[in-house]
């Protein structure tokens, strides 16, 4: 596109980018203790959670994906652990474009929360971990590699992963922590591109954490959007078959004392966005009906994913999704108005 400007009678040219649309494709997993960190609520050790299991199950999803931005939690909170992680899993096949940020670990917890990104096309400009129980909620502030850069024209993106405490008592708990979240937002990021994400081990639409973040939260202006309101995704969805298509976990019908039972009947995993990128008011938009439970195919209420096959991904994606976890990742694209 060209502009042009009339100055002293003369015509010239004004070159300037050329607004065109890219995708990003974000991924929120939880993996299950990586690195064989033991819990208070599972026996999670090298026979029934194998490392190097893992990381071919991990390479074989991300594989599938192709995620730019991969957030994640439950993972080992050693700083060993995450250069395994990003050599291993990410940084293979000739890619050298992956990164990823120094741990900060508040909680002194034995798991946390963590990004790996794809540094072509953005770069992590800070990390602050706020201090919630009994994990850190993490905040990863990126700035995208866009031609705007060049005339001082920054396109943010704000990941925040959290991990509130599991079990139906412990509702205040995971509101407390969102509260914390949504404070930070509304002092730092009231408006721009914000995803919050994680393991929100919520049982339903009417927990009030989930509230706090869509509903009440006194400044209305930075309430998130989830991407599956418009599909009927959002309610009481805790062992409600009706919600089928939707629930991330558990991928196992049995325990292996590590992996959690029951089969596919919670949705305790979420990316929601803020209404800048549900608009597209900064640049970036989500990319309408994108986001899903990655190996959810509607037909596996209550039953391990494996059952009579899977026809949301191919079968190694399959075996992978159903060894690696006992979640489901979440994914979502949202498009770039400025070619990265």
């Amino acid at each position: 596109m060209k502009r042009f400007l009339l100055i002293i009678g003369v015509f010239c040219t004004l070159s300037v980018p050329v607004f065109s649309q890219d995708t990003l494709t974000v991924m929120q997993y939880n993996l299950l203790y990586y690195g064989n960190y033991n819990s208070a609520f599972a026996d999670c050790y090298e026979t029934n959670n194998n490392t190097q299991r893992k990381d071919e199950c991990v390479r074989t999803i991300l594989d599938y994906v192709k995620p730019d931005i991969l957030t994640v939690c439950e993972f080992g909170a050693t700083q060993s652990l995450q250069s395994s992680f990003l050599s291993h899993n990410l940084n293979i096949n000739g890619a050298t474009y992956w990164k990823s940020d120094n741990i900060i670990n508040y909680a002194h917890e034995s798991i946390i929360n963590h990004i790996f990104y794809d540094s072509r096309k953005m770069e992590l400009k800070q990390h602050v971990a706020l201090r919630t129980s009994p994990r850190d909620t993490d905040v990863y502030e990126l700035y995208l590699k866009t031609p705007g850069i060049l005339y001082g024209d920054t396109t943010k993106l704000i990941c925040i992963v959290t991990h509130p405490k599991a079990g139906m008592s412990y509702e205040a708990n995971r509101r407390a922590t969102m509260q914390v979240a949504m404070d930070y937002i509304n002092r730092n990021y009231s408006s721009d591109n914000v995803l919050i994400m994680g393991d929100f081990n919520m049982y339903g639409a009417s927990e009030s954490g989930y509230r706090l973040l869509t509903e009440t939260y006194s400044n209305p202006d930075i309430l998130f959007v989830d991407p599956l309101a418009n599909q009927g995704g959002v309610g009481e969805w805790n062992n409600n078959s009706r919600f089928a298509p939707f629930h991330t976990q558990s991928t196992h019908s049995y325990s292996n004392e590590c992996y959690s039972s029951g089969g596919l009947d919670d949705r305790f995993d979420f990316i929601l966005m803020s209404d800048e990128i549900y608009m597209g008011f900064n640049k970036m938009k989500y990319v309408n009906y994108s986001y899903h439970a990655v190996g959810n195919d509607g037909r596996h209420f209550n039953q391990s994913i494996d059952q009579n096959g899977n026809d949301a991904v191919p079968e190694e994606v399959m075996e992978a999704l159903f060894d690696g976890s006992d979640h489901l990742p979440v994914t979502m694209k949202m498009a770039v108005f400025d070619k990265l």
